[in-house]
């Protein structure tokens, strides 16, 4: 994806490395904050590896949610995140990560995406899947 929105590091209150269910409902709770996030993930699309390892294995242990495949609950978090409007940057990787002096943190990714944050959350699961 790259820098696509007109050069220099975005700047954000929150990035978040890993676009899974962890990754997702960390926008839902820091959204009701009125905090906002930009997600990274090396995989091309949302789920992690829930939606990419078995998406249609049923899950047993969500609150409130007796029975649910991967993918549906993949597809539950987008829906309660939208309000919140995350920025995605699909198909990238974190491959630097430094903090400055000021307090907060600079990432780039390996397409050369650079973000300027206050606060990075991990939420990369099982690891990578390429």
């Amino acid at each position: 994806m790259g820098n696509e929105h007109g050069g220099g590091p975005f700047e954000t209150d929150v990035v978040i490395i890993g676009a899974g269910p962890v990754g997702l409902f960390a926008v839902f709770e820091l959204g009701l904050l009125d905090v906002r996030a930009h997600l990274i993930d090396i995989l091309d699309r949302p789920g992690g590896q829930c939606a990419e390892l078995y998406p249609e294995k049923p899950i047993y242990d969500i609150p409130a949610l007796p029975i649910v495949t991967g993918q549906e609950l993949t597809d539950r978090l987008l829906e309660q995140i939208k309000p919140f409007e995350p920025e995605f940057h699909f198909s990238e990787r974190v491959d630097e990560l430094a903090k400055l002096e000021d307090g907060r943190f600079r990432l780039k990714t390996d397409a050369g995406t650079e973000f300027i944050t206050k606060i990075v959350v991990i939420a990369a699961g099982g690891g990578s899947f390429t």
